[in-house]
């Protein structure tokens, strides 16, 4: 009877031990862990360590890192106030905190693992609203560029910590206008650059460049014309031949 009841203590301690290590789990550094029940429901978030969980009671859903990442995207056809469509590149660094999240908390602790994709969705719909009333050309001033920045954070942040997003930085990297728009701009500022040159120039400059200017124009203005114009232009400048 003895043996008997030694031997029951003993299966008891042994199959006890068996569920706790089977029921134990490590969560590794800058990570946590999404607890279930039976049924699939959410039950805890666990920080990183050891952890048991109730024999048949729970499981580990998955897994996401909590570390501070960077994150890069490209947001397409960004209009200005004038309509002109931009490309612009972008970084920003962020990290996932469980315990931000306030509200429908099931639901947005599932999309943890996806943040980063929830942060570029954010950035494309925020980026397009407040680029939308400045012009190209305020948009290459650093003013504009730094205050436009800071409106960027501050309007991500409301959007993002509700889901479990700590935005700590973003910064525009590139505004790209399309190639025809930024040669157009090439030459103006070219232009620009040439005539304020000029005026700073002494008057036997300025009428020399101003001369030379003039006299191109005489020179090629017959291709302002089009091919039909310029035949009949070349033929009626022609002196008439004699007729015999």
């Amino acid at each position: 009877m003895i043996i008997l009841v030694i031997s029951l203590l003993l299966i008891g301690i042994g199959l006890g031990y068996f569920l706790l290590r089977y029921n134990a789990v490590t969560i590794p550094e800058d990570h946590n862990a999404v607890v279930v029940n039976r049924q699939g429901f959410i039950k805890r978030v666990l920080p990183a360590g050891s952890h048991h969980l109730k024999p048949g009671l729970e499981k580990v859903e998955f897994i996401f890192e909590t570390k501070t990442k960077l994150a890069k995207g490209m947001v397409t056809d960004v209009p200005t106030a004038e309509g002109i469509l931009l490309t612009v590149h972008w970084s920003g660094v962020y990290a996932v905190e469980a315990g931000l999240i306030t509200e429908r908390v099931s639901q947005r602790l599932r999309n943890l693992p996806n943040a980063d994709k929830g942060l570029q969705r954010q950035v494309d719909i925020v980026l397009r609203r407040l680029m939308g009333v400045y012009s190209l050309r305020d948009l290459f001033k650093p003013s504009i560029r730094d205050r436009l920045e800071r409106q960027l954070v501050e309007s991500l942040k409301s959007k993002l910590q509700p889901t479990g997003i700590a935005l700590n930085g973003l910064n525009l990297q590139a505004i790209i206008p399309p190639a025809e728009v930024l040669q157009a701009l090439n030459q103006a500022q070219a232009i620009q650059t040439l005539d304020n040159a000029i005026r700073a120039s002494d008057t036997t400059t300025r009428e020399i460049v101003t001369g030379a200017h003039q006299l191109k124009d005489l020179i090629e203005w017959g291709n302002l014309f089009p091919p039909y114009g310029r035949y009949v232009l070349t033929k009626s400048s022609l002196p008439e031949q004699a007729t015999a």
